[in-house]
């Protein structure tokens, strides 16, 4: 699963659906994705996570990463900068960001 939206991304989502986007409502809505049942560990063995989602936590105190290993499934970290266009090419696009990985 990529649950890894930055904050900008994650504001876009939602203040499509009218929420504001702040630190809180960004925790509640990945808080929905992390908390459903044990049977998500039947499809999902994996999760992308934001640097912010890293250290957020659940109503009752228990990390994200908590949760996700409870489960089952592995949590790992995005580590790359973002997409952007791929000079010389017709609109393609390169992750950016993969080359300082040892910084």
């Amino acid at each position: 699963l990529a649950a890894d939206e930055s904050t900008g991304t994650m504001g876009k989502r939602l203040t499509d659906i009218g929420v504001e986007n702040t630190d809180d409502a960004r925790r509640q809505y990945r808080q929905l994705l992390f908390t459903c049942d044990k049977e998500m560990s039947t499809y999902i063995s994996g999760v992308i996570l934001f640097h912010e989602t890293v250290y957020q936590k659940a109503d009752d105190g228990t990390p994200f990463i908590k949760l996700l290993q409870d489960k089952g499934i592995i949590p790992g970290i995005k580590v790359d900068k973002g997409v952007v266009t791929l000079q010389g090419t017709d609109d393609e696009s390169t992750t950016q960001g993969l080359d300082d990985l040892t910084k």
